[in-house]
């Protein structure tokens, strides 16, 4: 019904427009035609006039230029003035004759009269003539002119009466749309300033709508019945949903209360706004002020400052704090709890408790480290005995005894190896003894492991080639930790690697930090191999016959994170891996 209602209003409007647009239409066309058919007439009479008068001209120079010898020029420009001459001709016979023609007939027969030989016509004949023939196409061209202004004024008169037609039209529409416009807004803006009456109240909580009544009996009704719907539908959304939120309050309630570890949430003003019982029961044995808050409060920042979310997994990143005499420690979780105001935003605080996890560590690790040193002195002079034996300086041995004591050589020296292994993650992972760091520059660093796998390349047919950029900035490293670190990479390229290939370390600038690596022409690794191949123990199954325990990149990893570096691998083409370790430049001052 209002749709019929919007189409009958709109019809008197759109037939008005329409009958002015026609109008428009068919006096553009009128006018346009007018203006072509003066063009063409009247404008292109002129150029005609205009033309034969530049012709005449030139004939007169060509008749005065033949009556002065001057034969060969002025046969020249009779010839370009005649084609002129006859267009007005031919057009001359399908128009009315004009007053120009008997003239031009008259000074065409003169010139032709003279250029065939006959010389009675003189000068004093010619001016005359050619005065006659200039003073009638100037009047031709006065009477164009004419004629063309007055079909101006026509057109324009013309012009105005369309504008005004149409300036008349268009003000009646504007009123006719005005008045369908305001008794349509009527019957439309009453019941939908009703609806907006509720919906305000809707927006302030308050869905009851049972005082509403539909003012209407058209489209708007449905629109009415569908709002009235939706507004019990909020409301019991929002009932339900307060329903759940409180249940979620209830349960995040009992799930904090009996979590073991301290949770604390502190507000914008890093005052604590929420601690579960087993944070008030750390917070009666310890100050939050003085104990907790100095070795929090840089990543505390961190996380109002950028909202990111801080999981600490390493145990150099644990806090401490003494409770009676007990050392406890605490790994410590950060996440940001927005809000729409800013003094509303929050930092939720988790401290896990890995004090056992944390002994049973560094419980391992001493094991560890003293179960090696302990089996490698064993090995040691199991070690030396048997190179004794095979010196035979004990005596002579048969074939059979010498294979199997050196097998039994071998088998000790790979556990040698892996004693060495163990030791030296030990030693990494206690951060102890710590770090002799120096600022070295990278040839040296390079050139300190390079000499120590010649021979080992060249049994095995290997090219060993080194390079190093020129201009590279120190480092600052342990130089034995970076030794083990690239021997360790040189080691496994060389293993791996197949005979009359090439193995090349080398450091360069790789953005503003300082990449020292290894790049071998062995058989690779998959893009599986890639992201865990510097875990402890892994092997690759491509590698899985050759001799190891999988231990080596484990070490340079740790080697790198001590020194605040990052290692990584690249497979090459056709074959082969780039192993490397990306390291920060030194200070200039600790350069020098």
């Amino acid at each position: 019904m209002l749709r019929s209602k919007l189409y009958i209003g709109m019809f008197p409007v759109a037939g008005l427009l329409i009958l002015v647009c026609l109008y428009s239409v068919y006096n553009h066309a009128r006018l346009s035609e007018e203006l072509d058919r003066m063009q063409v007439e009247q404008y292109g009479s002129i150029s005609e006039v205009e033309r034969i008068l530049l012709a005449t001209s030139r004939l007169e120079r060509a008749i005065l230029l033949e009556l002065e010898g001057e034969t060969e020029i002025a046969r020249n420009a009779y010839r370009r003035s005649m084609p002129a001459f006859e267009r007005w001709m031919e057009r001359d016979k399908l128009e009315s004759e004009s007053e120009l023609t008997p003239l031009l007939r008259n000074l065409m027969s003169m010139g032709k009269a003279i250029f065939e030989g006959n010389r009675a016509t003189s000068e004093s004949m010619l001016q005359p003539l050619v005065e006659q023939i200039e003073d009638a196409g100037f009047r031709s061209i006065s009477k164009n002119n004419s004629v063309i202004k007055s079909r101006n004024e026509t057109l324009r008169g013309d012009s105005q009466s369309h504008f005004y037609v149409v300036v008349t039209a268009i003000i009646a529409s504007v009123f006719l749309m005005g008045f369908v416009a305001f008794q349509l807004s009527q019957r439309i803006l009453k019941p939908i300033d009703a609806l907006t009456e509720y919906a305000d109240l809707i927006g302030h909580g308050r869905y009851d709508m049972a005082g509403y009544t539909p003012s209407s009996k058209d489209e708007i009704l449905r629109l009415e019945s569908a709002f009235v719907e939706m507004a019990g539908r909020i409301a019991e959304y929002q009932r339900q949903s307060d329903i759940q939120v409180a249940r979620t309050r209830r349960r995040m309630e009992e799930c904090f209360n009996n979590l073991p570890n301290p949770v604390v949430f502190l507000n914008s003003n890093r005052d604590l706004a929420y601690r579960n019982p087993a944070a008030n029961e750390l917070l009666e044995a310890v100050s939050w002020e003085s104990a907790l808050l100095p070795q929090l409060s840089s990543r505390i920042e961190k996380v109002f400052g950028t909202g990111e979310e801080i999981v600490e997994t390493d145990f150099d990143e644990t806090i401490s704090v003494k409770i009676g005499n007990e050392t406890r420690f605490f790994l410590p979780i950060f996440v940001r709890v927005d809000s729409d105001a800013i003094e509303e935003i929050e930092c939720g605080l988790v401290l896990q408790d890995i004090t056992r996890l944390r002994l049973s560590d560094e419980l391992k690790s001493d094991m560890v480290a003293t179960v090696s040193h302990e089996i490698k002195t064993p090995v040691t002079s199991a070690t030396m005995a048997l190179h004794l034996v095979l010196e035979k300086s004990l005596g002579e041995l048969t074939e059979d005894q010498e294979d199997m004591l050196q097998t039994a050589t071998d088998d000790l020296a790979r556990l040698r190896r892996m004693l060495d292994h163990f030791l030296e993650i030990a030693r990494l992972e206690r951060k102890s003894p710590r770090l002799d760091a120096v600022a070295e520059t990278p040839l040296r660093i390079v050139s300190s492991v390079i000499d120590a796998f010649s021979m080992a390349a060249q049994s095995k047919d290997i090219q060993l080639v080194s390079h190093v950029e020129e201009g590279l900035p120190r480092v600052v490293v342990d130089l034995k930790a970076m030794e083990v670190g690239l021997s360790n990479y040189l080691s496994n390229a060389i293993k791996f690697s197949p005979a009359g290939s090439r193995v090349e370390a080398y450091a360069c600038m790789m953005g503003s930090r300082i990449r020292f690596g290894v790049r071998d022409e062995g058989p690779g690794l998959s893009e599986d191999d890639l992201e865990i191949v510097f875990e402890k123990f892994y092997r690759s199954r491509r590698h899985r016959t050759i001799d190891g325990v999988g231990l080596g990149l484990s070490i340079v990893k740790d080697i790198a994170i001590a020194h605040e570096g990052t290692v990584g691998c690249l497979p090459l083409e056709p074959r082969g891996c780039d192993f490397f370790i990306e390291l920060d430049p030194a200070d200039p001052e600790q350069s020098e």
